[in-house]
């Protein structure tokens, strides 16, 4: 496993935390913003748009998948961050 990345996500977008991975975790560090949504996309893909498919999240979230995805966070409210481990 690689070192832990630290990413700023601001608020109101998505923002991408991971490219091209099957496995890890994401830890929510600052508890600003009033709720994190997470989604993915295969690799390559087009990144989100909106919150129609936004999953919300707590503390810490596992990623698991059979094929190379790109996972997005979106802070609400307020600027947030997370520590990615893939």
């Amino acid at each position: 496993m690689a070192n832990p990345v630290l990413v700023v996500c601001p608020a109101g977008a998505w923002t991408k935390v991971a490219t091209n991975v099957t496995t890890g975790y994401i830890h929510v560090l600052d508890n600003s913003p009033s709720a994190y949504y997470q989604t993915y996309r295969t690799t390559g893909g087009a990144a989100p748009t909106d919150l129609t498919e936004a999953v919300k999240f707590d503390g810490s979230m596992e990623i698991k998948s059979s094929v190379g995805i790109d996972v997005y966070v979106w802070a609400n409210g307020d600027i947030g961050s997370v520590r990615v481990d893939t």
